[in-house]
């Protein structure tokens, strides 16, 4: 019964098993796709009353409440992957992470005053010579699931243009140029990023006493809560200069972006294993990404360890060519180890 029914999930999504893969790890997979699915038609159901026709889209509480339902029952037939989504890591309900991933990837959007969602419009985006995102869609002939996206083959007669990127160390400097500075003295309670050192992730680069400059720049913190930090940039002409880093690029992430650019500056790349199986790519990172490139891996690869994974992502060739040049022009290196069969 079970089996039949994970198979009819897998083939309405396009999920097929890897060679490697256990059957738990298979129907982790299946399940946290079928999620993404659950949710997206959650978010197509009809006001009940003639009033809330005014207000378009439906409540997240209904999302919620309906796809946790069904997600539970789904539990009960497959408690093996029940450890997998509600890990003692995960801070918030498997629906929930998947909403905020949704919503992330812009298959789901706010409407009114930010308290119903909506499906978004249907629409394709070409993203490599290879695949496009089918969005605004919960299921669809010819279509595919990968992590939360819904992806299609291209045809010959599209034409992929790929985005114009900024190389790394030009957008650095670009930043440092633009950037607002002000006079200031050397605080006792900072921290000092050293970029060379030779470490694994960036925690163990944060240190009290100053190292050299990259470019003739540091980047330093300070805590401010528990666990918290405000960010900032130092530079010395014949004074010292501090430019803060604004929250809100702080909130998207943005901090690592700079720990992981001045490493690349610094010939001290943070490091990422590519382990290349027979028919599909796992991911290894050892530091968080910026939002903007984690948003990436979330969209369109599978969380491997748990639910709420943001280190390792399984994904298909297809999938990681997308996603490999992203992470390259960050600043990564790269590192493929192949073929693995198990």
């Amino acid at each position: 019964m079970e089996d039949r029914i994970l198979c009819a999930m897998a083939a309405d999504l396009g999920i097929s098993k890897y060679e490697n893969e256990s059957e738990s790890q298979y129907c982790n997979r299946v399940l946290y796709s079928a999620m993404a699915s659950w949710i997206k038609a959650a978010a197509l159901d009809q006001p009940v009353t003639s009033q809330q026709k005014d207000n378009p889209g439906v409540s997240r509480r209904h999302i919620l409440d309906k796809c946790t339902a069904i997600f539970n029952e789904m539990l009960k037939r497959f408690p093996e992957s029940k450890p997998w989504f509600e890990s003692e890591k995960t801070k918030e309900s498997p629906i929930a992470l998947l909403l905020s991933r949704l919503l992330r990837h812009g298959d789901m959007l706010y409407v009114g005053f930010e308290t119903n969602l909506i499906l978004a419009g249907k629409k394709e985006i070409l993203l490599s010579d290879r695949i496009k995102r089918r969005m605004g869609e919960v299921l669809s002939a010819g279509t595919f699931y990968s992590g939360i996206a819904m992806l299609q083959k291209t045809q010959k007669d599209e034409i992929f243009e790929p985005e114009a990127v900024t190389e790394t160390t030009a957008w650095f400097g670009d930043y440092v140029k633009s950037a607002w500075w002000k006079e200031t003295g050397i605080d006792d309670d900072i921290q000092y990023f050293n970029a060379y050192k030779r470490a694994k992730n960036n925690d163990s680069c944060w240190q009290t006493e100053q190292p050299e400059p990259v470019n003739g720049v540091w980047l330093i913190r300070r805590t401010i809560y528990k666990n918290g930090y405000e960010y900032f940039l130092l530079r010395k002409d014949e004074l010292f200069y501090k430019h803060q880093i604004d929250s809100f690029l702080q909130e998207m992430g943005e901090h690592r972006r700079f720990m992981i650019v001045m490493r690349y500056m610094a010939d001290n790349a943070v490091q990422v294993q590519v382990k290349r199986y027979s028919d599909h790519i796992l991911v290894k990172l050892r530091i968080y990404l910026p939002q903007k490139e984690s948003a990436l891996l979330e969209a369109y690869a599978w969380p491997h360890n748990t639910a709420a994974d943001r280190l390792e992502w399984d994904m298909d060739e297809d999938v990681w060519a997308f996603i490999k040049p992203h992470l390259y022009h960050l600043g990564l290196s790269l590192t493929e180890e192949g073929n693995f069969y198990g």
